[in-house]
């Protein structure tokens, strides 16, 4: 296996600041010896910049003025043909499928960072990431893609996104190796042209040290069931399902305070559908918050909901399994893997949010079942979805992709 400090990893089609699961793997992977660089038009910040093992590759934006686009790209396109004219080809025959002139120069000002530029394994953390660089398959890096969820179980659906599907299939031809979030995701990905040989299970996973249980004084005033939800507002979450199940826990006489962390699109639609179902007085809309007032209130809440209609694993149930919370969680994409029905909280149908409130309102009645499912929640966090364990499966498979393509070069 190739010695792990002389491992050089490309990433590409992250967003900056990453999200808070992709930053535990970069955090992880330049711990372990990994060299990573982070492709990308924004200048990773101070604190990023300490770590002699993170790099930074400058990606332009394709924005601003057309003519300090096309000085920008006249530029790119002198640096990167200095650095290799054969991949200068390679994107021409790219850009050259593209429809418009101005897509055609926005596909040049993606790709000529790349030229004459080589690492051990180029690492995509989305499938959509993997199609918009296709080309960069061919420059001589082996390619890592993962497969998350909505990208495998919602977006071929989309018939606005139709062309994905052919993506999928080109991108998983010529990967070296594919990580899915999950059997259930792999399974899905089999339709898509997905060669189970190049597949490798690495779950989702968190720092158990980081989100442990914490049971604070709880203020005598304050007797409701506390249920928490952390995540994007967006409709894959299914927040409308989980509104009317506390709806219906508010009308079976169930005292009842409904956290939800997160912001995105759905904000203002959600706020009317509360005002709605008179729930004004249970629900409250947080929006995004720090990472440590997120574990805060995981940790004082009582049960975790879950209402999500596409996943893959979600990394929010574990951080709330971490943390001790039963879970409820919907039966979708990979979830029943991380939790079982019974054990660690309840799997209900998803769009069912009596199912739902059944289930919390056992929850809500029961302190001692609360208790029993959160540490079983707990215990598996610490047998299955642990980050150290994770960060090790990631080490391995990146060596084991680079070494193989080594030695096929030889």
């Amino acid at each position: 296996m190739a010695e792990v400090k002389k491992l050089r990893v490309l990433i590409v089609g992250l967003s900056w600041p990453p999200e808070t699961f992709i930053a535990r793997l970069l955090e992880g992977l330049t711990a372990a010896g990994v060299d990573v660089t982070v492709a990308h038009h924004r200048r990773p910040d101070a604190e990023w910049a300490r770590n002699e093992r993170l790099h930074w590759l400058a990606t332009p934006a394709w924005k601003g003025f057309a003519a300090k686009r096309l000085l920008v790209l006249v530029w790119l396109l002198l640096c990167a043909a200095l650095r290799s004219v054969n991949d200068v080809k390679i994107f021409a025959r790219y850009a050259g499928r593209a429809e418009s002139r101005n897509e055609k120069w926005e596909v040049w000002n993606r790709l000529l960072p790349f030229s004459g530029r080589r690492w051990d394994v180029i690492y995509f953390p989305w499938n959509s990431a993997a199609i918009a660089y296709l080309p960069l398959f061919e420059l001589g890096s082996p390619a890592v893609i993962s497969c998350r969820g909505a990208q495998i179980n919602v977006a071929p659906h989309n018939p606005s996104r139709t062309s994905i599907i052919d993506g999928l299939r080109d991108s998983f031809k010529q990967a070296a190796a594919i990580h899915c979030v999950s059997a259930a995701i792999k399974q899905e990905a089999r339709q898509y042209g997905l060669d189970e040989d190049k597949a490798t299970i690495i779950y989702p996973a968190v720092s158990p040290i980081n989100f442990q249980p914490y049971v604070p004084q709880r203020p005598a005033e304050q007797t409701s069931f506390r249920i928490v939800t952390t995540g994007a507002l967006h409709w894959r979450k299914g927040y409308e399902y989980a509104l009317l199940a506390i709806s219906r826990l508010v009308q079976s006489g169930v005292a009842v305070s409904y956290d939800i962390i997160g912001d995105g699109p759905e904000r203002q639609r959600l706020r009317y559908t509360i005002h709605d179902l008179g729930l004004e007085a249970h629900v409250c809309l947080h929006g995004g918050l720090m990472p440590n007032e997120v574990r805060r209130r995981l940790q004082e809440a009582d049960a975790f909901l879950l209402s999500s209609l596409s996943e893959g694993v979600s990394n929010a149930v574990l951080e709330a399994m971490a943390c001790g919370l039963p879970v409820v969680t919907t039966d979708c994409g990979g979830m029943r893997e991380a939790v079982t029905d019974n054990e660690e909280g309840f799997v209900v149908p998803t769009r069912d949010p009596e199912a739902s409130a059944m289930a919390l309102a056992k929850l809500a009645g029961d302190p001692a079942l609360r208790t029993r499912m959160g540490q079983a929640g707990r215990a598996r966090i610490l047998q299955q979805f642990d980050l150290a364990q994770q960060i090790k499966q990631f080490v391995a498979l990146f060596a084991g992709v680079a070494e193989a393509h080594e030695g096929l070069s030889k």
